[in-house]
């Protein structure tokens, strides 16, 4: 029996994409007033100087093996985690 190869690399990587403080959120806050010629080095600077983006870009090549082995109860995680980034992405865009 192969050993289980776990979410967290996954997790990870959908944590800087999708979370309010990730790439979703960045382009939210960034594009909210419409789109700025400045965004884009606000945006530039945000994605050179994020741990998170790096852990991710680092962890990227290693989610391919992690989906392939997914269970259930992963995938359950992983569905609970995306309401929630959908939830706050909404509450983020929605803001005044």
């Amino acid at each position: 029996m192969s050993q289980k190869e776990g979410i967290k690399e996954l997790k990870e990587v959908l944590d800087a994409v999708l979370s309010t403080d990730g790439l979703t959120g960045l382009f939210i806050k960034c594009f909210k007033d419409g789109a700025q010629a400045s965004d884009a080095a606000i945006i530039f600077s945000d994605l050179m100087s994020n741990p998170k983006y790096m852990k991710a870009i680092q962890d990227i090549n290693k989610i391919g093996v992690e989906v392939k082995d997914l269970d259930m109860n992963e995938s359950f995680d992983l569905a609970a985690d995306m309401l929630k980034y959908v939830k706050d992405i909404v509450a983020l865009a929605t803001q005044k």
